[in-house]
């Protein structure tokens, strides 16, 4: 059995800031919170005495970041591999606008549709495409465990659009988290996957505070 460790990247907001979508296009750095978050992962990896044998990330400055916050913080070793398939999506021309503004532009059903049941905005232009994005995050997850001995840790860092998409390495994750509203995942928040040979994925946790990794 492999576990995989998935986390979301912290605050790239600062209190008083108003938020807006960030993906592909949009790198920005965590703040003063998001490298706390960080900092929170890296002393529950301690306290539960895993020490992951590959660490991955995105490539923006959030995701890289907070892995590497993450390991210092847990007196860790590990190089961070910077990996384009875990790359946030590009949002098009949602990219850099608030939720007021693009309510304003009659986008209000299919940001909440995506938002809240992950539902892929039609003709907007997000890039990937869906099923590339899907594909790319299984082929991902295949090579990120290749090889590794049973009861090894793997921790990716990435985004939350592309890592509700790990939900669909288990039959019938995704569509259960999306009926529930719980596919997105929180900043700084992390979930866990394990790898069984031949059986395939099963989920452990979903959307959880690091500390839920002691004793899982």
């Amino acid at each position: 059995m492999t576990r995989l460790l998935l986390a979301r990247h912290g605050n790239t907001f600062a209190p008083g800031e108003t938020p807006v979508m960030v993906g592909a296009r949009s790198d920005l750095p965590l703040v003063a919170k998001g490298e706390g978050q960080a900092r929170a992962l890296g002393l529950a990896l301690a306290s539960a005495g895993v020490d992951p044998h590959r660490v991955f990330a995105g490539p923006l400055k959030r995701t890289a970041d907070f892995a590497r916050i993450a390991l210092e913080t847990a007196g860790l070793q590990r190089p961070v591999m910077i990996d384009e398939q875990l790359r946030e999506i590009d949002y098009g021309p949602w990219e850099g606008r608030s939720d007021a503004e693009l309510e304003a532009a009659g986008q209000g059903a299919a940001l909440a549709g995506w938002r809240e049941r992950s539902i892929w905005p039609a003709g907007i232009g997000w890039q990937p495409e869906e099923a590339t994005l899907e594909a790319r995050v299984r082929a991902f997850a295949e090579e990120a465990v290749e090889g590794l001995p049973a009861e090894d840790d793997v921790l990716v860092v990435s985004s939350n659009g592309v890592l509700r998409y790990f939900l669909k390495l288990v039959p019938g994750a995704f569509e259960a988290a999306v009926a529930e509203g719980t596919a997105k995942l929180g900043t700084g928040r992390l979930s866990a996957l394990t790898h069984h040979e031949p059986t395939g994925w099963s989920l452990v946790f979903w959307n959880r505070e690091p500390e839920a990794i002691v004793g899982a």
